[in-house]
């Protein structure tokens, strides 16, 4: 037939390789804060899991997998989209002043939102995920006073103050080389507000009957309040149960 050879003339087999396999990853249990809850997480049936923008953790196909293994244990699960939090990153990392800043940190997250939907309603009979955005929390009353509550325990506590900078102070010693030390302190104290606010944020979840959190790393901070440290952090911080997963490729 013509178009046979018409086909085998005009695209010939070596001249378009095959796509490159799209690689696949499968979450998997790395922890639990407090340790008393490992084996009994799982009955709340409520979760959240924190996604931080620009993360590579969080490009689709990480994302897919962390879904499916929340739909094997979950029927509900809240997606916490980090867009205005996120601008701390965007002053630090690009160095935009904050309104830009915020507006792009808000850009990005309607971009995963609309990116990532897919991948959530494929398993939408199994679990019911929801959006909620770190921009629509802060605006909420219950937020205000869990941030302030939280500023002043910074501010006071040296212990907890020293716990939320740690972070921060690793990860700008290593990737602010050539930064001097005025601007490095500058970028940690940053890092320190990202965390208060994140936190506030976590306090309101709780609140409203979300008691478990998901997220693919580690929040140093987080698991000893939930281990029993820091006992002037909010209830609602030291009675969330963080379950920190592990992306393996395979």
């Amino acid at each position: 037939m013509p178009s046979e050879v018409t086909s085998s003339l005009a695209f010939p087999k070596t001249a378009f390789p095959p796509p490159a396999p799209r690689r696949r990853y499968k979450a998997a249990l790395s922890f639990v804060s407090p340790a008393s809850s490992h084996d009994a997480f799982e009955a709340h049936g409520d979760c959240f899991l924190g996604v931080s923008l620009e993360n590579s953790n969080f490009r689709q196909d990480k994302v897919r997998s962390m879904a499916e293994w929340i739909s094997r244990r979950f029927p509900r699960c809240t997606v916490l989209v980090g867009d205005s939090i996120h601008r701390i990153t965007l002053e630090s990392t690009r160095g935009l002043h904050p309104p830009e800043a915020l507006s792009e940190a808000l850009r990005l997250g309607r971009a995963f939102i609309r990116d990532q939907t897919p991948v959530f309603e494929e398993l939408r009979e199994r679990t019911d995920f929801t959006f909620v955005r770190c921009s629509e929390i802060q605006s909420w009353d219950a937020y205000q006073g869990y941030h302030r509550v939280l500023r002043d325990y910074f501010d006071e506590d040296a212990a907890f103050r020293a716990s939320v900078e740690s972070f921060g102070r690793r990860y700008h010693t290593k990737h602010a080389q050539g930064a001097s030390a005025e601007e490095l302190e500058r970028r940690i104290r940053r890092s320190s507000d990202y965390f208060l606010e994140e936190f506030a944020i976590f306090c309101c979840l709780k609140e409203r009957d979300l008691p478990v959190m998901l997220y693919p790393g580690s929040f140093d901070t987080l698991y000893e309040i939930a281990a029993g440290a820091h006992e002037g952090a909010p209830k609602e911080l030291r009675e969330l149960i963080v379950v920190s997963l592990q992306l393996r490729g395979r």
